[in-house]
């Protein structure tokens, strides 16, 4: 849903270069000049200043905020009861012992070997192939920790550390592990912020602060190239026209690099399958894919 209205992003660019550069042509060469200066100055200090800030943000307020938020969310719901009614609701018709579970998941080793022995030895008889039975398994490991993270914490979040336990199910184990202390379930939240979740939230403040930088230093440059010069009138001269012309090109650029800036972080503090902001319809785009892939790499 909303892959179809791919072309908006593609009008977007079109109507923002135009009408940038319709601007900068009108209001002459010298406001030109200026505004070229400070939209460039704008954007390497915006993205300078971003990189060094956001992980500093990250660790002296975020990761603290989630740890407090997960933590939360762990001490009102058990891992091993959602675990337990995960693998009795896969079709084997057993009955798995809360208490045995436990055990198993907080030895630490060969865990995903230990549960398919276990669940073979409930009724006798061997309930699946092991490989089918391991990688049921890790779904499930992924579905829980999707589950408790999304309570509290964005869906994106929860949807990337889904996709890391499945990439990685054996780095999984420690969290289990982590829980055997019935008194506190910091040190697994800690677990769970630190390995699954510090990438896409330190990429939320990156955003955010270079959005934050970029519309202030933009702000700074149109004030300064309005009190540059009164004159409003279109140069006579054809080369000034085309200079003026490729300067708000670049200005054009900068406001669609804005746009993809605001789009990733509507992303990454929701969910990327929600209408029109979705990658899909924005695989399907002529221009703007490669400006908002730029702001995803970085």
């Amino acid at each position: 849903m909303g892959a179809q209205f791919w072309w908006f992003y593609d009008v977007i660019v079109a109507a923002a270069i135009l009408v940038c550069m319709f601007i900068t042509i009108k209001k002459g060469i010298m406001k030109a000049s200026v505004s070229f200066v400070g939209f460039a100055l704008s954007i390497a200090i915006a993205f300078s200043l971003s990189s060094s800030l956001s992980g500093s943000l990250y660790s002296t307020a975020v990761r603290s905020s989630n740890v407090k938020k997960l933590n939360q969310t762990l001490e009102n719901n058990d891992f091993f009861e959602e675990l337990s009614k995960y693998i009795e609701n896969l079709g084997y018709n057993v009955n798995i012992d809360r208490n045995q579970l436990k055990e198993i998941c907080f030895s630490g080793e060969d865990v995903d070997e230990k549960l398919y022995s276990y669940v073979n030895n409930i009724n006798g008889r061997k309930v699946d192939e092991e490989s089918s039975f391991v990688n049921k398994l890790h779904e499930g490991y992924a579905a829980i920790i999707n589950g408790l993270v999304s309570k509290q914490l964005s869906q994106y979040s929860a949807e990337y550390a889904a996709e890391m336990i499945r990439t990685n199910p054996s780095s999984f184990y420690p969290f289990m592990s982590l829980l055997k202390d019935p008194d506190t379930s910091k040190p697994a939240a800690e677990f769970i912020v630190d390995n699954y979740l510090a990438k896409p939230y330190t990429s939320q403040v990156k955003l955010i602060v270079l959005l934050v930088m970029l519309i202030f230093f933009v702000i700074i440059t149109i004030f300064i190239e309005t009190a540059a010069g009164r004159n409003s009138h279109m140069e006579p001269s054809i080369i000034t026209h085309t200079i003026s012309g490729i300067i708000g090109l670049l200005k054009g650029v900068v406001v669609i690099v804005m746009i993809a800036v605001m789009i990733r972080l509507y992303v990454v503090m929701g969910s990327d399958k929600m209408l029109f902001f979705n990658h899909e319809a924005i695989d399907k785009t002529w221009v703007f894919k490669y400006f908002y892939n730029f702001i995803k790499d970085i």
